[in-house]
């Protein structure tokens, strides 16, 4: 109570300054990178813009001496010389104008004299771009002199004229984009940012009012009724916020208490109760359903969806969805449920089913057991002779051969060392006998002497597995786990120890060899795990299911004691598992073999 109290207590972080800086900051991150955005964006339109007007001027001396060529048909005559003439009367006396033919080989440059030493220059970007889209540009360094240029080349599809202007300081101050835009746009993104600081102050006062609001709401600390949040609309929307917390306060808590108590009724019942919802999902339920659906189940799969498919709960399943759909189509006046009961046998079991609809389509199964239990009277009675004749016959053996040695003095020593193993066998299931019913009864009538302590499932059965290596071994089978590795179960370990150990070595003696065991931890609630435990060996009559928790019951009485079995081994299995408040059952599974299914709760 006093951690609880320390912790109601401690105080909520001063973080509105921290928000509002994070607000800022936000916003701040926002307009920065719009601005930025913006400028770059700006930047390349202007320089874009400046390259264009660059090449429209070498678009227009290209267009002159492409004139030239065609008027005068220097294409044919290939004496371009007369382009020189065309060149001196241009403004810019640094411009440079080459020719090439469709196969790139230059046939005029108005820098380079001696032609012959040119390679081709069909392979120049500015040519290639042109090729595919008539005009292309580029800058580049030029091989052939040495200089870099800015190129413009045009197709004219027999040849291409090519323009270039030597890249000087006339021509990188042409191409610099205008900076008066950034000026502006930096005046403008300071006026941004002292609109941010006053709007956050702003805002950030509301919101800081409205966090610590709902912190004290999440840790349900106290509520100042007389908080102001400003005359904004978020302070409107804040006030309303209290009023609904308010109300919605008074209502859960009454909800939170009469769920506590339904629960807690729900544990404590004897029978299996579930709530699902109108889609068949599963809301509410506790211990007992979860057994009783898998022992319903036929297929091994643990997954209640299969009650709503089982042949024997047809009629019900039909209740339900008939009711179901009634609600969904037609408003019923004056019915706040609907119910219906019957009774189901299965296997050595019988059930009885309550069904109740209620109106909005919800619904509540509840499953109990039935089935009348044997006059406890009888089952002492039966317990006491089956004692006397379990311990009457390696007894009589014993005394059988004992009696042997000792009339026949003579007897030969291999014969007489046969009659001693023989007995010694005898004392050991004498011995064995002994120990299990010790054991049977100091879980039923002296539980108190067993120690309770956090016990790791999993680390035990894989030690247990360890102990089996030679028994598998020799009866060809295996083992598979599906457990968590950090699986604890405050009980006791003896106990849980003979759980597994006891379920393992009945289906290594009686399953039969090539056979594969399966125990898997297959689900968990609030209080108890669930455990099965499966072999595909021969399994069991249906008829001796009932029986087989009984003391000293066997399905084969012969070949059980040929196998040297004390009967008790199921029996301890069941009380042990009643020990730690859990619940056994087994069937015979539809594939081959059997399965125990079982729970433990996990604090007992």
């Amino acid at each position: 109570m006093s951690q609880i109290y320390k912790y109601m207590q401690k105080p909520i972080p001063k973080s509105g300054s921290k928000y509002k800086k994070k607000l800022f900051f936000f916003f701040f991150i926002i307009v920065l990178i719009f601005s930025v955005l913006i400028g770059g964006f700006q930047y390349n339109q202007e320089r874009l813009y400046r390259r264009e007007k660059l090449e429209y001027a070498l678009n227009i001396y290209t267009e002159q001496v492409h004139e030239l060529i065609r008027k005068k048909d220097l294409n044919a005559s290939l004496n371009f010389s007369e382009i020189d003439t065309l060149r001196a009367l241009m403004p810019d006396k640094d411009i440079r104008i080459s020719v090439i033919t469709g196969k790139g080989k230059v046939v005029y440059d108005s820098y380079v004299d001696n032609l012959e030493r040119l390679d081709n220059h069909m392979k120049r970007p500015e040519v290639q771009k042109s090729l595919h889209s008539q005009k292309g540009s580029n800058i580049r360094l030029s091989g052939s002199t040495g200089q870099s240029y800015y190129y413009y080349s045009k197709n004219y599809y027999e040849y291409f004229v090519r323009t270039a202007l030597p890249i000087n300081e006339s021509v990188l101050d042409f191409l610099k984009a205008n900076s008066l835009f950034f000026y502006f746009l930096l005046g403008l993104f300071g006026v941004t940012v002292v609109f941010l600081i006053y709007a956050t102050e702003h805002f950030g006062n509301s919101i800081a009012k409205l966090r610590k609001f709902a912190i004290n709401a999440a840790h349900n600390r106290e509520i100042d009724p007389n908080e102001d949040f400003g005359k904004t609309e978020l302070g409107e929307i804040s006030h309303q916020i209290v009023k609904i917390y308010r109300k919605l306060s008074n209502t859960t808590e009454a909800l939170s208490q009469e769920k506590e108590k339904l629960i807690m009724h729900l544990q404590i019942a004897q029978e299996g109760v579930a709530i699902f919802d109108k889609k068949k999902n599963l809301i509410l339920w506790n211990s007992h359903f979860i057994d009783y659906i898998n022992y319903l189940s036929h297929i091994s799969s643990h997954n209640y969806q299969e009650l709503f498919e089982l042949p024997e709960l047809l009629e019900i399943t039909d209740f339900i969805d008939r009711n179901i759909k009634e609600l969904e189509t037609n408003y019923i006046p004056n019915i706040d449920i609907i119910s219906t009961k019957k009774t189901i046998t299965i296997g050595h079991k019988v059930f009885l089913f309550q069904v109740v609809v209620f109106t909005d389509g919800n619904f509540e199964i509840s499953v109990n057991d039935i089935t009348k239990l044997e006059n406890e009277k009888t089952i002492k009675q039966e317990m006491t002779l089956n004692i006397a004749h379990e311990l009457k016959t390696p007894i009589t053996a014993i005394s059988g051969f004992l009696e042997t040695i000792k009339d026949n003095p003579t007897m030969p020593e291999d014969k007489k060392a046969q009659f001693i193993e023989r007995s010694c066998l005898q004392v050991n299931r004498l011995s064995n006998l002994i120990q299990d019913i010790s054991f049977l009864t100091k879980i039923e009538e002296a539980n108190e002497l067993f120690s309770i302590e956090d016990v790791n499932v999993n680390e035990i059965v894989t030690d247990m597995v360890t102990d089996f290596e030679l028994k598998l071994a020799e009866a060809n089978m295996e083992i598979e786990l599906i457990f968590p590795s950090d699986l604890t179960i405050k009980g006791n370990p003896e106990l849980l120890d003979s759980i597994f150990r006891n379920l393992i070595d009945n289906s290594i003696q009686y399953a039969g060899e090539g056979c594969k065991i399966d125990i898997e931890h297959y689900f968990q609630d609030t209080n108890y795990h669930y455990f099965s435990f499966t072999d595909n060996g021969i399994g069991i009559k249906e008829e001796h299911l009932p029986r087989i928790f009984e003391r000293f019951y066997r399905a084969d009485n012969g070949r059980s004691r040929k196998m040297g079995g004390t009967g008790l081994g199921l029996s301890i299995v069941k009380n042990a598992v009643a020990y730690h408040k859990g619940r056994i059952f087994v069937k015979k599974r539809k594939e081959k073999g059997i399965e125990f299914f079982f729970s433990l709760k996990k604090e007992i």
